[in-house]
């Protein structure tokens, strides 16, 4: 009789953690994910015009020195 006991008890705590995992799971997906994906595609635009300035000063800095040169 106490081996089930213990067994239910030891179900019902895994049972009440179980329920905390699953709303922090759900406060993830709900709330901290899209602010997360919202700022990757900031930063992928901001990587994209910083690149597309970085391979335009390099085509201007080739285009000036042939002209000089």
């Amino acid at each position: 009789m106490k081996n089930n006991n213990t067994l239910t008890y030891r179900v019902e705590q895994l049972e009440k953690n179980y329920d905390k995992l699953d709303c922090k799971i759900d406060h993830i997906l709900t709330n901290d994910l899209p602010h997360i994906q919202e700022s990757m595609i900031q930063m992928k635009t901001r990587m994209t015009v910083l690149t597309a300035l970085n391979i335009g000063a390099i085509i201007l800095a080739i285009v000036v020195t042939k002209l000089f040169t």
